[in-house]
């Protein structure tokens, strides 16, 4: 049972959204300033005046009218239209911090603590949150129909980023229509997070101990059908290893895999296939029969490499903490990760097929959680486009 909430977001008037939103132009209105205080500074740098700065821009924003907020509470509906032609269509809601605590919004990633106590403080300063989590439904038919029968709604803005993403927005405040959306989210069991685990903890986290807002406030969601997300994998980048390591590798990682050597980069066929760039050239690996667990996370591609490349040829015990392994978005051209091998700015990388939905949802399901950036998921959500205030 999801218990989901009407809201009134503070948002960008339509003739500043794309200066809010993208930093057109140079402008000095970007968003980006208000949350800059959580991006590229460290735990052990982060000052008080990073907080305070980021509420002063807020109030700035606000007092010049740039952002303005609903008079009625409501539904949006988020329409995403992508270069390549993809389009993301869900609703923008409020869902209850209880769902989450009790499981019914259910996570495949743990939070780092230190991450999680620093966005709570940034809640508990500027009293708002910019950029919503990203929630898979696989009960969906009823989202779908909702949609079509309310986008006959005033639009309140359209805009195209710098990437050539459009984005348009829709606010439905009926409350028949609410009231309608809301009794089908209580016919579904579970909703999926998708992105941003640590936005939702961080803001469940505030919402506790704060129970005086929590009547009033949610968690702010962008829910979309689950058949609709993209999902890609992340590579590994591998920095400071010997040659010998990967040598041990390509000779001895037959015992759990079919090796292969490669005549060009190619991307992994299907599950159980990874692709290495080593210093001797492109291979590979094929999982062998027999390995399959009973533990879904043990089943996925990335889990394999961890425990069947890392720890037996590289001694990577921790892929959060070690500083040999960084990650990269799976839709990097393979040809660049050549191109810096060549000149030597890495060591070599691991190319992984992408987990699927139920993959996710399995891992969810059984309480288990993926290791680290096990997927990249698309739509990603413009910050400050809506913005949810306690």
């Amino acid at each position: 049972m999801i218990h989901i909430k009407p809201f009134a977001a503070l948002r960008p008037v339509a003739a500043h959204v794309d200066q809010v939103v993208c930093g057109k132009h140079g402008s000095k209105l970007h968003f980006g300033n208000v949350i800059r205080s959580l991006v590229g500074i460290t735990l052990e740098n982060l000052g008080e005046e990073d907080y305070l700065e980021a509420q002063q821009y807020f109030e700035k924003l606000q007092g010049n009218k740039v952002l303005i907020r609903e008079n009625n509470t409501g539904i949006y509906i988020y329409k995403q239209t992508q270069p390549n032609g993809n389009v993301f269509h869900g609703v923008v809601v409020c869902v209850d911090y209880q769902d989450y605590l009790n499981g019914s919004i259910c996570k495949h990633e743990n939070t780092l603590t230190s991450k999680q106590s620093l966005m709570v403080k940034h809640i508990e300063t500027i009293r708002k949150v910019g950029e919503p989590v990203l929630l898979a439904n696989p009960n969906d038919e009823f989202m779908t129909d909702w949609i079509q029968q309310h986008e006959n709604a005033d639009i309140l803005f359209e805009f195209t980023d710098n990437h050539g993403k459009k984005h348009e927005l829709w606010f439905v405040s009926n409350v028949a229509a609410v009231e309608n959306l809301q009794a089908s989210f209580l016919k579904t069991s579970r909703l999926y997070i998708a992105d941003g685990h640590h936005r939702i903890a961080s803001v469940a986290s505030y919402l506790q101990s704060h129970t005086d807002k929590a009547l009033d406030c949610g968690i702010m969601a962008y829910v979309l059908p689950e058949s609709a997300l993209q999902i890609k994998p992340f590579h590994r980048i591998l920095k400071n290893t010997d040659t010998e390591e990967w040598l041990d590798m390509i000779h001895n990682a037959s015992e759990d895999f079919y090796v292969e050597l490669l005549n060009k980069p190619e991307r992994p066929r299907k599950k159980g296939d990874i692709v290495a760039l080593t210093p001797l050239g492109w291979y590979r690996l094929q999982l062998k029969p027999g390995h399959v667990k009973p533990n879904p996370s043990e089943n996925l591609d990335v889990y394999r490499l961890e425990e069947f490349v890392f720890k037996k040829f590289f001694h990577i015990k921790d892929s959060k903490s070690d500083s040999r392994l960084e990650f990269l978005r799976g839709d990097e051209d393979l040809n660049t990760l050549q191109q810096w091998k060549n000149r030597g700015e890495i060591d070599g990388a691991f190319i992984l097929y992408p987990n699927t939905i139920k993959e996710i949802k399995d891992v969810a399901d059984a309480g288990e959680t993926m290791p680290p950036k096990s997927t990249w998921i698309e739509p990603k959500i413009p910050a400050g486009m809506l913005i949810n205030v306690f």
